[in-house]
């Protein structure tokens, strides 16, 4: 009878032992569904017509994994002490972004004409609210273009208001200059801003545009400590003109209609190989039939 208890105490042991981590597992994987942080992140970019771009990202974190929060409201604020002017509701998109474009002339700034931005997440049953905030002084960067000696120069002049509301030249100033690509920008110089607040860049001949030759130049001072992001745009036909060679026919490719000579030949081969052994064999089993007869016996 002792020998039978032990061993029943032993067999309820090792089922507890057995099934502990999976309670324990299912515990944890409870405890990562529950939301421990709701995050706001505010990009601005102030363009050359006047106006800037908020953009909001709106996320949470539930356990060790972030999530983009959709369908959510968020507002665009202009703070100025302890009034704030509404600039926009959006509803935040299937990656969390909700963005407003405001134009620069009725908007407050301090004396020194930074101008401060908040985006707001007022928060559910759910979720916790979420703010975060940008601050920035407007500015401006006009593209023209010109040809000096047979070069082609791109010219860039970045400019600013005053306390007064005068426009004064941005100095020393790096501006980066993109043409657009697939999915992103493509950097292809730089620009020093001299003390009139201008500067120069010889433009490249071997950058591909449309097919009439046109590119998107865009230039931008990224990440400045006052100004912020600040982008300017033209257009301009010193592209290389995009050719399509034979659009109405494929190339022989994997993933066009049309197969490669290579897949077709070894298909071709392989086929008839496996169609030459069908042929051989039917061809066999024909002689057998035909040696059967002739050596029937007569009796």
């Amino acid at each position: 009878m002792k020998n039978v208890l032990i061993i029943l105490l032993s067999f309820l042991g090792g089922i507890f032992i057995l099934f502990t981590p999976n309670f324990i597992m299912a515990g944890e994987k409870a405890d990562s569904s529950i939301v421990t942080e709701t995050k706001l992140t505010l990009k601005y970019l102030c363009l050359s017509n006047d106006s800037v771009l908020l953009t909001a990202n709106l996320s949470v974190r539930k356990g060790d994994n972030v999530y983009s929060l959709k369908n959510a409201p968020i507002d665009f604020v202009n703070n100025f002490g302890p009034q704030n002017k509404p600039l926009g509701k959006v509803i935040s998109d299937q990656e969390g972004n909700g963005s407003v474009t405001i134009g620069i002339n009725g908007l407050t700034g301090n004396n020194e004409g930074m101008i401060s931005y908040s985006a707001k997440f007022p928060g559910t049953d759910k979720y916790n609210a979420a703010s975060a905030n940008y601050s920035a002084k407007p500015a401006r960067l006009q593209l023209s273009f010109n040809i000096q000696d047979s070069v082609r120069m791109l010219n860039v002049a970045a400019t600013q208001k005053d306390s007064k509301g005068n426009t004064v030249a941005i100095q020393k100033e790096t501006v980066l200059v993109y043409v657009p690509r697939l999915f992103s920008l493509l950097k292809i110089g730089e620009i020093t801003l001299g003390e009139n607040g201008t500067g120069s860049f010889e433009f490249p001949n071997d950058i591909v545009g449309d097919t009439l030759g046109n590119i998107t130049v865009i230039t931008r001072i990224e990440e400045h400590d006052t100004y912020g992001f600040v982008q300017g745009n033209n257009l301009i036909n010193w592209g290389v003109q995009k050719q399509y060679y034979k659009a109405e026919v494929p190339s022989r490719e994997l993933w066009t209609p049309i197969a490669p000579l290579w897949m077709i030949i070894t298909l071709i081969i392989m086929l008839a190989g496996v169609w030459a052994h069908y042929g051989y064999a039917v061809y066999e089993l024909i002689m057998i039939k035909r040696l059967a007869k002739k050596d029937k016996p007569l009796f």
